[in-house]
């Protein structure tokens, strides 16, 4: 065993980066990458978050959400719209055409999923999901 092999964040990195691999070539068609995908996920699941708000939670710098955001934007996936507490800000919902994106890629990443993760049987997948979890909320805040 190499000492690639006994490194946590090696074997996860490649594991993610099998998956967005191949859900990157299933979303092709609605040009959008996994990360835009996971923000317009995030709004839909938090409407009227703001991009600040989007950016803590998920951890991306702000420069790269606007980025994303404006590409969504220029979708017609999510919009923008006057937050009623601050005028300075804005707050973002997903449009019906992105709701429609998101149900349709959804069912592309659960297979893509399940691809990946098929060599370890359902039991595993979800100790898997959960030990996860587990480490990810203890560290989210």
């Amino acid at each position: 065993m190499s000492q690639l092999d006994q490194s946590y964040g090696f074997l996860l990195g490649k594991v993610l980066q099998q998956m967005e691999q191949q859900f990157a070539e299933t979303l092709i068609p609605f040009h959008i990458d996994a990360r835009q995908y996971g923000v317009l996920l995030f709004i839909q699941e938090n409407s009227y978050s703001s991009q600040k708000e989007i950016s803590e939670k998920m951890r991306i710098d702000r420069t790269t959400m606007v980025s994303h955001v404006d590409h969504l934007e220029a979708l017609e996936l999510v919009e923008r719209t006057k937050n009623p507490n601050d005028r300075r800000a804005y707050s973002l919902i997903i449009t019906e055409k992105g709701a429609r994106v998101l149900v349709n890629c959804w069912e592309f990443l659960t297979r893509t999923e399940a691809e990946v993760l098929s060599p370890l049987g359902q039991k595993d997948q979800q100790l898997l999901k959960d030990m996860l979890l587990n480490i990810w909320r203890h560290h989210k805040q």
